[in-house]
């Protein structure tokens, strides 16, 4: 059996003008777990990212964390692929659209965060179910169809026996736990919001089979290291 590892990218810039720049502690994650394949001596025939910046950055200071060690793994080849659904998008597409909602006010008016979490989560889950007139926004069904067909390919291409890595993020990642779990579209999504920076999920493959063995692991960060957006 072939071995995929997929790994959320680092923590990027949340509320800043770019979101998809690497944190300090992005950066920092992105080479803990570099020097962690390393030290673990775990061999990668291949390596992956998507297009996005922060996931690119991720792959490099992994790649280069762990040449710093001794260890020189694959340079990353970048699939398309394994973008993100356009979630900044999609948010900023549907909350003009709830701003009479009472509900939706007050959770968007709780000064910790959490409502606006919830609201987030909430119309992410309605865009899985299809509900969603998105205005010509990516589909949950075309997201799904497109991250599919890059796993389809990794596995196709890489063959039997491999080890392979890639870099991507929290939505295709909780759609490999969908096929590997059959879980409900927006029961799928749910788990994005639970994806540590930098963890990794891993799936043992082969004809026929994508098996979970390890979900969100993340041994090689420190408690203060953790971060989730």
């Amino acid at each position: 059996m072939s071995t995929l590892i997929l790994i959320r990218h680092g923590q990027a810039s949340f509320g800043a003008a770019n979101y998809d720049v690497l944190s300090e502690r992005g950066i920092e994650q992105s080479a803990a777990l570099g020097a962690h394949l390393a030290a673990r001596e775990i061999s990668l025939d291949a390596v992956y990212t998507g297009p996005a910046v922060r996931q690119i950055d991720t792959a490099a200071h992994l790649l280069d964390a762990a040449s710093s060690v001794g260890t020189d793994y694959p340079q990353a080849s970048k699939l398309d692929e394994l973008d993100e659904y356009p979630a900044f998008e999609l948010f900023k597409d549907q909350l003009p659209k709830l701003k009479d909602d009472p509900d939706v006010a007050a959770l968007l008016a709780e000064p910790t965060g959490r409502g606006q979490k919830e609201v987030y989560v909430r119309i992410s889950q309605r865009w899985a179910r299809g509900e969603l007139d998105t205005g010509g926004l990516e589909t949950f069904a075309q997201f799904e169809d497109r991250v599919h067909a890059g796993f389809d390919h990794i596995m196709a291409t890489e063959g039997r026996g491999k080890a392979i890595a890639v870099v991507t993020s929290g939505g295709p990642i909780s759609l490999s736990m969908r096929r590997a779990l059959d879980l409900a579209p927006e029961r799928a999504l749910q788990v994005a919001w639970v994806i540590a920076n930098a963890s990794m999920t891993e799936y043992r493959y082969r004809d026929g089979e994508f098996t979970l063995v390890g979900f969100n692991r993340i041994p090689h960060l420190d408690k203060h290291q953790i971060t989730y957006r």
